[in-house]
């Protein structure tokens, strides 16, 4: 494999394909475009170093992404079950995949008349399948659960209705573990909004450590689908907004609604604060101009932040570098952006104090 032409696939939200384009060919020189269809695109590696065992891609738009091993067509599972078989064979190495994750790219916006990323049922029954079909040659194969750090994966990207490409990583990172790098959570139905889902998101890739009896500070609350998440955790919630929240959050016992903008919070009202969420329909300066008011200025001792961004404009994902350095600057050890399965056109900033312990 050391003297072969490596390929890389990513997958990215519909609509941020140029983004991630350009981040992924700006912050590496050894990588060349190679194709591309709505939400999925390939990469050849003319960089040695760039190469499995050594190479770990650091992107913020690249919601999952591995080796691609190439394409397969035609209708018949068993026929593309021998082909996948042959590739996977390709890889040599000297331990055996044991995860199967496979998943359509995305056919819509998150949200967007009712379309969420992860495991279609198409791409549930396919990936059932083709497991069946290759349990004879890897016993210990699993379809679409979580993975294990280190797990060497399959990947079956199902890009068109007669096309699948596949690939495949080693979850070296939290949000691979997920099939397609979309966790498999689903909005409930007794949720007020799809920021539930931004937040359990949220905690889950950035390894928040929010237990009962935290409170958590969140700016931009209403109507308060993030705070119910957090209510159910065991949080106590201070909601700064003055928009009315749901009747079933308001009333809740460990929730304090604060109805001022956010630079008109006493501090009297922010003590113990442990977590600062934030969520505003605001450029990112504004947004980070905020949290630094509540961090440096008004000193509060908070463990951790998770912010959204909003990118009105792409452009201002260029300065993604620059929103994380401000988060050094402001005395955060551990910074990552991503744009979350569950995010539209903005990202997710996560700041620890200290690096946070790694979990599954």
């Amino acid at each position: 494999m050391s003297d072969s032409i490596h390929f890389l696939f990513v997958c990215c939200q519909i609509g941020s394909e140029k983004t991630c384009k350009h981040e992924m060919l700006s912050r590496y020189a050894g990588l060349r475009f190679a194709f591309s269809r709505p939400g999925f695109m390939t990469f050849k590696a003319v960089d040695p170093d760039i190469r499995p065992g050594s190479f770990q891609l650091d992107s913020t738009f690249a919601r999952v992404w591995g080796w691609t091993l190439g394409n397969v067509t035609g209708d018949d599972t068993q026929t593309r079950a021998a082909v996948v078989t042959e590739l996977i064979a390709s890889v040599g190495n000297s331990r055996p995949f044991t995860t199967l994750h496979c998943w359509q790219r995305d056919t819509a916006l998150p949200g967007k008349n009712g379309f969420e990323p992860g495991v279609s049922p198409v791409a549930q029954a396919a990936g059932q399948d083709l497991l069946d079909a290759l349990r004879p040659h890897l016993p210990e194969l699993r379809v679409n659960e979580i993975g294990r750090p280190g797990e060497l994966t399959i990947c079956v990207i199902w890009v068109a209705a007669d096309e699948w490409w596949i690939g495949w990583h080693d979850t070296p990172a939290m949000a691979h573990c997920w099939p397609g790098g979309a966790p498999p959570v689903e909005l409930p139905a007794t949720a007020v909004s799809r920021a539930w889902l931004k937040i359990r998101e949220a905690v889950l890739w950035g390894q928040i450590e929010i237990q009962e009896n935290d409170v958590v500070a969140e700016i931009g609350s209403a109507p308060g689908g993030a705070a119910q998440y957090l209510l159910e955790r065991g949080a106590t919630v201070i909601a700064i907004d003055p928009a009315e929240m749901a009747d079933v959050v308001a009333e809740h016992a460990s929730l304090v609604h604060v109805r001022r903008r956010a630079r008109d919070v006493p501090k009297r009202f922010l003590k113990d604060v442990d977590w600062l969420t934030i969520d505003i329909n605001m450029p990112p300066s504004y947004t980070i101009d905020v949290i630094r008011d509540y961090v440096t200025i008004r000193a509060l001792p908070v463990r951790g932040v998770i912010a959204t961004l909003k990118l009105p404009d792409w452009k201002l994902a260029l300065e993604v570098d620059d929103y994380r350095q401000q988060f050094t600057d402001m005395g955060f050890a551990f910074v990552e952006t991503r744009q979350l399965a569950f995010n539209r056109q903005e990202l997710c900033l996560v700041a620890h104090r200290e690096r946070p312990t790694l979990h599954s």
